[in-house]
Formats: structure tokens, C-alpha cells, sequence
């Protein structure tokens, strides 16, 4: 019925214009976070995979070295190692992915009650930071696997692997980490907010 119609198609309207979605918000929480859809599928799809797959492998090896203690009396050197090296590498190949998602502590009830200039220019010192962080990482993380792989040392227990290779997660997770921060960025020069504050937050 046409009256029907009109109701109808003045409540859709209603209900779209009480939730608003501006450019902004769609671009900043899109997956892509500014960066290419390529990318976000790798992070996405392979290396929170990997970490996951990492910190799992961790996990049986502690079980197995704790239940090792408990009823055989035995204690596994390199058990205690692999687990510190299996931790450590999940969690500096799903770091870049965490921050791009957002998915970390956020003290943020004052920067929320600014201004929306404000916290742009915040989420740039932000970025700035934390990309120069990155840079350092990588250069240090290049420099300490290059000397290791100089010297031709190994790791301390008896599972003897090159110790280059344990620590060349420093300059991988440092680009992986930029690359969060890059996206930042990009969203930023678009002038979005790369961290929109959530229903609910912005008081």
C-alpha cells in the first residue's frame, strides 16, 4: 500500500540518520587501516596464523617440561630455551597486527573529551614515535644479528642453534611493527583518525 511505503521508507531513514557513519570512521576501521588489502591479508591470515602456531608449540613445551619435573624428576635445558625463543617470536610477529587492530591497554578518557584537531595531532606524535621506534629496532635488531653471525655463536643449551637466527625476529618484528604505524599515517594524510573513539567513549 502507498502508505505502507512511506512509513516504511521514512523509518529506514530515521534509523539510518540516528546512527551516522562518516568517512572517517568506515576508513579507520576498515581492516586495511590505510594500508593495501594484500598486506592486511598476510597479517590477518599468516602471520597471526604463525604467532599462534608459535605460542601453542610454546605452551606444549612448558607442559611438557613442567610435567617432566613433577613425575620423572627430570629437567630439559632446552625446553626452558625453545619456549623463551617460541614466546618471543610470536610475540613480535603478531605486535605490528595488535597495534594496527587496536588491540592493546588505551589510556585514553582525556584524549576522547578533546577536540577532534587535537587528537589528530596527537595520533601524528603518536605515529611519529612509534615509527621511529621501529627504525631503531630494525637498525639495532640488523646490527646484533650481523655481529652474531660473525662471531658464529650459538645458543646456551644443547639445542645448538645459530643464535643469528633466534634474534633475526628483532628486525622482522620492527618492520612488521612500522608497518602498523605506516598505516597511521597514510589514514592521518587523509586526514581520518586513525583511533576513533568507540560508541560509548566519547564523553
Amino acid at each position: 500500500m502507498p502508505g505502507t511505503d512511506t512509513l516504511t521508507s521514512a523509518a529506514t531513514s530515521a534509523a539510518t540518520s540516528a546512527t551516522p557513519h562518516t568517512e572517517a570512521e568506515d576508513a579507520a576501521s576498515s581492516p586495511g587501516r590505510g594500508l593495501p588489502g594484500w598486506w592486511s591479508f598476510i597479517e590477518d591470515r599468516i602471520l597471526l596464523n604463525v604467532a599462534t602456531i608459535l605460542m601453542m608449540a610454546a605452551i606444549g613445551f612448558m607442559f611438557y617440561e613442567a610435567s617432566s619435573r613433577s613425575l620423572l624428576s627430570e629437567s630439559h635445558w632446552w625446553a626452558e630455551e625453545l619456549v623463551r625463543f617460541l614466546v618471543v617470536w610470536s610475540v613480535l610477529l603478531s605486535l605490528g597486527v595488535g597495534t594496527r587492530h587496536g588491540h592493546y591497554i588505551r589510556m585514553d578518557l582525556l584524549l576522547n573529551m578533546m577536540p577532534h584537531r587535537v587528537r589528530l595531532a596527537f595520533a601524528w606524535l603518536n605515529s611519529l614515535i612509534g615509527l621511529a621506534f621501529s627504525v631503531l629496532l630494525v637498525i639495532a635488531g640488523v646490527q646484533e644479528v650481523t655481529h652474531l653471525q660473525a662471531i658464529g655463536m650459538f645458543t646456551e643449551s644443547n639445542l645448538d642453534l645459530p643464535l643469528w637466527t633466534v634474534r633475526l625476529v628483532l628486525p622482522l618484528g620492527g618492520v612488521l611493527y612500522g608497518f602498523a604505524f605506516v598505516g597511521n599515517i597514510i589514514l592521518l594524510l587523509r586526514g581520518h583518525d586513525p583511533d576513533p573513539p568507540v560508541e560509548g567513549e566519547n564523553l
